[in-house]
């Protein structure tokens, strides 16, 4: 409803044109704050829903406006940054050091390289569902881990899923590092970090009995 939109960019600061892009599968992904909310009645209409929840997401944003608004990455790419944080930190200790590696190869005009951005391209909701090269190769706005360097130091074109606050905190103030690389052990949760691709590939090698290809 371009109607309704465009009523929202109007009023929330953080809503931009940004999100009226064709390539966007869902246009408020990643702007409708995850909670629990209580309605009158079960007659409530899904604009108050969203609404609701886009004036929840406003109120979280709103103690990190002014460093938003001085930051490199505009608010709609921040929301996207923060869905990838989201998507890829195995805990919320780590998700500062995730989005640092992430602004660290934007920065370089690095591939993102994330399997979860592939998998939204894709529509794929099964995290361990093996991806295929063909997938990986396809070019969409959403897929970062294709090679022929048409994402190099892209962002996918909007969120990928609903955020915390952990996660945009995450992305408003990403660690100061200088990791490009990291991988976790999917049955502990343990996250390792690496500036080079030597130390992520052994660890990766490591980690296949473990991780499987996924």
């Amino acid at each position: 409803d371009t109607t309704y939109i465009d009523s929202l960019i109007k009023k929330y600061w953080f809503i931009t044109d940004d999100i009226k892009n064709n390539d966007i599968y869902y246009k408020l992904e990643g702007y409708l704050f995850p909670d629990t909310y209580r309605f009158n009645n079960k007659d409530v209409s899904v604009e108050e829903i969203f609404n609701k929840m886009i004036n929840e997401m406003s109120t979280v944003l709103e103690p990190y406006k002014k460093d938003i608004e001085k930051s490199d990455l505009s608010i709609h790419e921040i929301l996207t940054l923060a869905s990838m944080v989201e998507k890829e930190a195995a805990t919320e200790s780590v998700r500062g050091q995730v989005a640092s590696v992430f602004i660290n190869r934007i920065k370089r005009g690095m591939s993102l390289g994330s399997d979860v951005t592939t998998r939204y391209a894709f529509k794929i909701d099964n995290p361990k569902q093996v991806l295929t090269k063909v997938q990986y190769n396809t070019r969409n706005p959403y897929n970062t881990r294709i090679t022929d360097g048409s994402m190099n130091g892209k962002l996918p074109v909007g969120p990928i899923c609903a955020l915390s606050k952990s996660s945009i905190k995450a992305s408003v103030y990403p660690d100061n590092t200088d990791y490009l690389y990291f991988i976790a052990n999917i049955k502990t949760l343990e996250t390792f970090f690496y500036s080079n691709s030597s130390g992520f590939e052994q660890k990766k090698n490591e980690l296949q009995s473990v991780n499987g290809g996924f």
